[in-house]
């Protein structure tokens, strides 16, 4: 109910952390205040600007801000958690930082409630602003504390069964140390637990420069020691927030921003079926960056009933870097190469100087991106701070002005000549592009026709997901579904250079290569053994033959592809050549001296039988 349109949780509303209570009373004055604002940004389109009033707790209902929680009586963690050792605590007080868990439909908010050097807190927070009602942790409700809510406990298995999971854990101490004995800066979801579970689990970065993870119901555990990142306490500045996200496919890494040595710091991520554990940590460096305090996903995770939030990356999603030294807002990608940098100018102000922004974070359509920033703007005097949406920009350019400039998909009436075919590297002479993922077969089948683990080589489907109501629907763009790494930059030789994501997509899947080694197989079961199939396996497994039209215009159970969209191998090899490697037919100019291309229809046919004769190597299995 809460997420429902126009409610404080609608999915198109922005969450934002400022300090002030916005007139409702501070429970506890020794501790900052502080609140969580719901703000709805469609509200202003045509009415210009939105000023938030200095009091909201008796606005008179207007939907456009709402006061989401604050450091005050209604929202402490005692009003559903009395037995807590933090009940005192409130859902936000000195706030920072919002890490949303889509995955598991709570809000977790990251305090200072003590300011950098005093006690932090990471908070789980229910739909009406108060800390989790029916909290998985006696110890910790909704609020998890300095040291006061330290894991006690360990699971000593990954049991099946309700009595199993009640019978699991055993006391223990921390198992890696670690604690917020200072001010928690940053948040960001992590999933589920590894201890099977189901729990979820968040990392937060601290004042001391030091990253914990909360185990919603075991509490926390260190997970890199202080000094890890060079934050307020180190480098004798508060930079606000300390931003940090989160990869988990195919591999996982946590990005943390390093204001005080200008770089982010990567966490290479493990478990031991218990808990998180760092493999190793590295750095990026660039020249660009100038006191970096937030990272964002550019675009985020919302498709993965997992991993969902605005916190975590979509597979292979790049990442915005918020520079508070110069204003500058940075896209860089996972492997650290800087991609675009972007200055910004607010209406009134002109470019955003030195110390001014704060923070930012990308909406889940991936077209734009919210920042804060701090101080008078002018024309609005009397209002320190100010919530701003510019558009999503990339290597191409800014999304609110860059116009569609790559034609429609090539016709890709694709060929293959066997064995010999899998193994060519092509060239534009003989077709390839203009978008693709490799330049022959073999490259993503090594082999030949074996998988591959290199996430370069991953396919990468993409589409939109409207954020409101969950419908996944396609983008209409030459580089979808299938979004292609490569397209041929024109000019002399026909460069190489990276392909245009689709603006619109916010959606993306990663696909590992598979071997083809008795994929052919798959073609020569009958429909109606399929059909058989289609029956309830109990726990509510039940799966259906989807019916397709083959190449050929008949009807038939499909076998290959997405969702078993295509119906014979010569399909499969068909569309698996367009996608990926943009082979186009003999319609593509070509120097005289160029082999001719094939006829269409026998280079698929001959593709085809070459994989039905594929064997798997010796010694490998099937």
């Amino acid at each position: 109910m809460a997420t429902r349109e126009g409610r404080m949780l609608d999915p198109l509303r922005v969450l934002v952390a400022v300090g002030s209570n916005f007139g409702a009373p501070a429970d506890y004055p020794a501790l900052e205040v502080g609140a969580i604002l719901s703000i709805d940004p469609r509200a202003g389109k045509s009415g210009g600007t939105i000023i938030v009033p200095q009091e909201l707790t008796g606005n008179g209902g207007d939907a456009r801000v709402q006061l989401y929680t604050a450091q005050s009586e209604q929202f402490l963690n005692r009003r559903y958690n009395a037995g807590a050792r933090t009940a005192r605590l409130a859902a936000a007080s000195g706030p920072r930082y919002i890490s949303i868990n889509n995955a598991f439909g709570r809000p977790w908010i990251a305090n200072a409630p003590n300011g950098l050097a005093g006690e932090g807190s990471v908070t789980v927070v229910d739909p009406d602003g108060a800390p989790l009602a029916n909290a998985p942790s006696r110890e910790a409700g909704g609020v998890f504390a300095g040291r006061h809510t330290d894991r006690e406990q360990a699971p000593k298995a990954q049991p099946s069964g309700w009595l199993g999971k009640l019978l699991n854990y055993q006391a223990s101490g921390q198992l890696t140390s670690g604690g917020m004995q200072t001010g928690a800066l940053g948040t960001a979801f992590l999933g589920p637990s590894p201890d099977g579970s189901g729990f979820a689990v968040f990392a937060a970065v601290t004042a001391d420069g030091g990253v914990v993870q909360i185990h919603v119901q075991d509490g926390v555990d260190g997970l890199a020691g202080p000094g890890t990142v060079s934050t307020g306490l180190g480098i004798g500045d508060d930079p606000g927030v300390v931003g940090i996200a989160f990869k988990w496919n195919p591999d996982r890494a946590l990005y943390i921003a390093d204001p005080g040595r200008d770089r982010l710091v990567l966490l290479d991520l493990e478990d031991d079926r218990r808990h998180f554990t760092v493999a190793r940590a590295r750095t990026i460096l660039l020249p660009e960056f100038d006191r970096p305090v937030d990272v964002a996903a550019a675009i985020p995770e919302i498709a993965n009933p997992q991993f969902s939030s605005h916190t975590t990356l979509a597979g292979g999603s790049d990442l915005f870097v918020a520079n508070r030294g110069d204003g500058s807002l940075l896209r860089v990608s996972q492997d650290g190469r800087l991609l675009a940098r972007a200055t910004i100018e607010v209406p009134g102000l002109g470019p955003l100087g030195a110390d001014r922004l704060r923070a930012i974070a990308t909406s889940a359509d991936a077209q734009h991106i919210w920042i804060t920033i701090g101080g008078e703007v002018p024309g609005f005097p009397g209002h320190e701070g100010a919530l701003v949406e510019v558009g999503a920009f990339d290597e191409h350019g800014a999304a609110a002005a860059t116009q569609e400039t790559q034609s429609a998909a090539a016709d890709a009436n694709l060929a293959a000549r066997g064995k010999q075919v899998f193994q060519t590297d092509y060239t534009p002479r003989m077709g390839l592009g203009p978008l693709f993922n490799a330049t022959s077969c073999v490259a993503c089948h090594p082999g030949p026709g074996g998988a591959s683990t290199d996430e370069s080589h991953f396919a990468r489907r993409v589409a939109h997901m409207d954020p409101g109501s969950g419908r996944t629907v396609p983008i209409d763009h030459p580089n979808s579904p299938v979004a292609r790494r490569y397209t041929l930059g024109g000019g002399a030789g026909n460069a190489t250079v990276p392909a245009a994501m689709p603006r619109q997509a916010n959606v993306i899947s990663l696909r590992m290569p598979l071997a083809l080694y008795g994929i052919a197989g798959i073609d020569e079961i009958p429909d109606s053994v399929i059909e058989a199939q289609a029956v309830s396996k109990g726990a509510g497994i039940k799966g259906r033959a989807h019916h397709v039209v083959d190449g050929q215009g008949a009807s038939r159970v499909g076998r290959y592809g997405w969702k078993a969209d295509m119906a014979t191998l010569e399909d499969m090899v068909a569309n698996a050549f367009a996608n990926e490697l943009g082979v186009t037919g003999a319609s593509v100019g070509r120097e005289a001296s160029a082999q001719p291309i094939e006829d269409n229809s026998a280079q698929i046919e001959a593709v085809a039988s070459y994989l039905r004769a594929l064997r798997p190597p010796d010694g490998a299995k099937p």
